[in-house]
């Protein structure tokens, strides 16, 4: 090769480009707006239902719950921890359990048993007590139908319909429905004639006494007169003498 041979320039070998690393700050800085964004779009809003008709979305729950409360020893406080162990109801299923109860005043608000309670748990008294913590936590479908404890889950549905505005084949009037429907297994039967003989007799006479006072007259009637006599201006007492004779000839008598 000749010494002024021109020679070639090598071409640079050609760079190999690094793979663009994603750090887990940059994910984590992005995820958690992604995330809250997805919940806002993706969460139910919850319904505002008229009414204030108490439900659990698991009622079958609820009638084991109720089932188990008369062979169970009440406690000092009706508490998830006795939900749980003692009832053998937890999860999600359970939480409105405590909230019921209380709604129906089988609990007060602190979570003590009443004694509404104590009555459930006997078997003279229980079904009585169902039914009055059914008035007490429905009390606007007993306000619409004082013998909804007997009524048919036709004339139920119709009730809990023109309360909530809610239509039949609602899933939330359907849980309306057999919440009550826990309690109503109790409660069928019962008569409340007592109540209204009790409440008759609270204020003294009862309605069916009434007409028979006023067709006997047992009471003779009394009235009361006012009778003003205007005298006139005289010293003749045969004068006063006349006037109240004839008063008492007329009127008095």
């Amino acid at each position: 090769m000749a010494d002024d041979e021109e020679v070639a320039p090598r071409a640079e070998p050609r760079r190999r480009r690094e793979p663009v690393k994603v750090t887990s700050e940059a994910i984590v800085s992005v995820t958690p707006e992604i995330t809250e964004a997805q919940l806002q779009n993706t969460e139910p809003t919850r319904r505002k239902i008229p009414g204030n008709i108490p439900y659990t979305v698991s009622p079958g729950v609820l009638k084991r719950v109720l089932e188990k409360i008369p062979n169970a020893e009440k406690p000092p406080v009706f508490s998830t921890d006795f939900l749980s162990t003692v009832l053998e109801a937890s999860g999600g299923a359970a939480r409105p359990i405590i909230p019921i109860l209380k709604t129906t005043q089988m609990l007060n608000q602190g979570g003590v048993p009443t004694e509404l309670y104590a009555q459930f748990q006997t078997e003279g008294g229980r079904p009585t007590a169902a039914l009055q913590a059914m008035r007490n936590g429905f009390a606007e479908v007993f306000r619409r139908n004082s013998y909804a404890h007997n009524a048919t889950e036709s004339t139920l549905t119709d009730i809990l319909v023109a309360i909530t505005g809610l239509t039949k084949n609602d899933r939330i009037l359907k849980f309306m429905l057999s919440t009550f429907q826990c309690f109503q297994e109790y409660a069928k039967g019962v008569k409340t004639e007592a109540h209204h003989v009790e409440a008759q007799t609270d204020h003294g006479t009862s309605s069916e006494d009434a007409p028979r006072f006023a067709a006997n007259q047992s009471k003779p009637l009394q009235l009361v007169y006012n009778i003003n006599v205007v005298l006139p201006e005289t010293t003749n007492v045969e004068v006063f003498n006349a006037i109240f004779k004839s008063l008492k000839g007329n009127l008095l008598n």
